[in-house]
């Protein structure tokens, strides 16, 4: 949805009734934003720019008799325009650092950590998408004989990923053998994307015939599972369903399917990996997933390393939600997640 700018007086007012409905969750009077505004207004000139606001599809009237409420769009506007100019609490940045980056933990661990600290900070559901292996990049790969018949592989890629699978291969290998057939992966394929390997090592060996090759395409395939699609992490679904509870009874069965069908969910945070720069993606109203989420948000960004983007992370909750935090700390968690990726 794109938001166009508003005036500075309508930007302003606007901006004070969607606060006033987070707080409260009622239609908002224009006398309640003269009375709270910085500045003296009068009621009737409030109401008049709620009107134009309305007229805009900014807002909307649910009774004659009744405050407005806003749409959407005005929710919109807020995120982008107001909450996302807020800075990180300090408090909150405190919290996260020591949730998320106390100890050594591997990527893996990190990712475990993710949705548990944003489920936990704003009461929301915390979601982390970790992308299929097939478009990961390799950092090492190594083998190791345990016994004659059996041999560990193990995949550490770019992003700090570390995979392990024992495997029975067809043919027998030497521990000579295995830490030749590891070295010459790693030389010619480190920075390769797992898929790409596989690929590249199928044509070699129609090409070429060599029995080396053919011996290492054999163990790639049976050591990268690369049929693994992304997997989405969730934390926190009772803070929805509290929520749910106490404002829409009659909706949360469907709300709860929608968050058992994970797909739809991760498709929200695939989008966010095709976001432009580092701002993270809002979206107000989430009705694509299911009708039950219509009064629902998505705050997710990116994370990787140097510069890649390897998936995505973000909150769900209520669109009456506390953006600037929401937004704030979203954004700290995924650059600090880059940074603790690289450290590792």
């Amino acid at each position: 949805m794109r938001v166009e700018p508003l005036e500075e007086r309508k930007a302003q007012i606007l901006a004070a009734v969607v606060r006033a409905h987070i707080t409260t969750g009622a239609p908002v009077s224009s006398s309640s934003v003269a009375d709270d505004f910085a500045e003296p207004l009068s009621s009737a000139t409030v109401r008049h720019v709620m009107a134009t606001l309305e007229e805009a599809g900014y807002l909307h009237q649910p009774h004659t008799s009744a405050g407005r409420v806003p749409t959407a769009r005005a929710y919109e506007f807020y995120a982008r325009e107001v909450a996302a100019k807020a800075r990180l609490r300090p408090a909150d940045q405190k919290r996260i650092n020591r949730s998320l980056a106390a100890g050594r933990a591997d990527a893996e661990q990190l990712l475990g950590r993710v949705p548990h600290v944003l489920a936990e900070l704003l009461h929301g559901v915390g979601m982390v998408l970790i992308p299929p292996l097939a478009g990961t990049v390799l950092g090492q790969i190594r083998f190791v004989l345990l016994d004659d018949r059996r041999l560990l592989t193990v995949v550490v890629t770019r992003d700090g990923r570390v995979t392990d699978k024992v495997i029975r291969p067809r043919e027998r290998f030497r521990a000579d053998e295995l830490d030749r057939m590891s070295a010459f992966l790693n030389e010619n394929f480190r920075g390769w994307a797992l898929g790409a390997i596989r690929a590249e090592l199928e044509r070699r060996v129609a090409a070429e015939r060599s029995q080396f090759l053919r011996q290492a395409a054999a163990l790639c395939r049976e050591s990268l599972d690369l049929a693994q699609g992304s997997a989405l992490q969730l934390e926190g679904v009772s803070h929805l369903v509290e929520q749910m509870e106490a404002a829409h009874p009659e909706a949360l069965g469907a709300l709860v399917q929608a968050l058992e069908e994970k797909e739809r969910l991760a498709r929200l945070l695939r989008d966010c990996l095709e976001s432009p720069g580092a701002s993270p993606r809002i979206q107000i109203g989430l009705e694509q997933v299911t009708p039950a989420m219509k009064d629902f948000a998505l705050i997710g960004a990116p994370y990787g390393r140097a510069g890649s983007r390897a998936g995505s992370l973000g909150l769900l909750g209520p669109t009456r939600m506390d953006y600037a935090r929401a937004i704030t700390a979203v954004t700290y968690v995924a650059a600090l997640f880059d940074r603790l990726l690289a450290e590792n």
